[in-house]
């Protein structure tokens, strides 16, 4: 049985990881800042299937713009939405390096992930809980969190979000999934290998530098993207 860490601003508490589900609820979590669960778990994912990071999940709102379903007017969305149960198990589909965790404005409970090669920032949002922490190595099919209804979210569902790292511009989800089993082949490739470690040790000297001089809140969202409402093909 593992170990529950409950997060708040006043308050740490720890419970079993395998009640969860049983003691809190998604209202519940838009109290705190985040529950971490140190699980190591990792699914075999096929690599000529097209996975979402919660599984073989139900796109219930794809990315555009759209009329937002909380304030009513007319909102772009920088990823798209996955049906999902709370606590259902939110996988990463390539390895990667955390970048990120915790809250991240209305995007609530997210982790954050650099992936070298294709060389993008994937996001995973309102997370009820997380399982990874920054800077560590992740793998296909590992488990990073758990969905929930963090932050502004109307039910619990994944958002799922992908930014290219060079130009900053966001990618049209849908379009990389279907791309994710040509980057797992690639990857058994001297080149891709090359280019993966070549993209490691950029984002090392790019953190570096970002660490010595960034002054931005880490709950909010100002390092992504503008919306301009562009979105483009991986």
């Amino acid at each position: 049985m593992g170990v529950q860490l409950l997060r708040s601003k006043k308050h740490l508490l720890i419970v079993p990881c395998l009640t969860l589900a049983l003691v809190m609820r998604a209202s519940d979590a838009n109290n705190f800042h985040g529950y971490f669960c140190p699980t190591v778990q990792i699914s075999p994912m096929l690599d000529d299937v097209i996975y979402t990071p919660a599984g073989l999940g139900v796109v219930t709102s794809k990315a555009g713009f759209r009329i937002h379903p909380i304030t009513g007017r007319g909102d772009f969305h920088s990823g798209v939405d996955l049906a999902a149960n709370l606590n259902d198990r939110v996988y990463s589909l390539l390895d990667g390096i955390v970048t990120r965790v915790g809250w991240r404005g209305a995007l609530g409970v997210a982790v954050e992930i650099y992936h070298p090669y294709p060389n993008v920032r994937t996001i995973c949002g309102h997370l009820n809980a997380f399982s990874v922490l920054p800077g560590q190595l992740v793998k296909r099919g590992q488990v990073i969190g758990f969905a929930g209804s963090t932050g502004r979210s109307t039910g619990v569902h994944v958002h799922y979000t992908i930014v290219k790292e060079d130009t900053k511009q966001y990618i049209e989800p849908m379009a990389f999934l279907a791309e994710v089993p040509k980057y797992v082949g690639a990857l058994k490739t001297a080149r891709a290998k090359e280019t993966q470690l070549a993209n490691i040790r950029k984002h090392k000297e790019k953190a570096v530098a970002i660490s010595s001089s960034n002054n931005k809140s880490l709950d909010s969202e100002d390092d992504l993207p503008a919306n301009t409402g562009e979105i483009k093909p991986p």
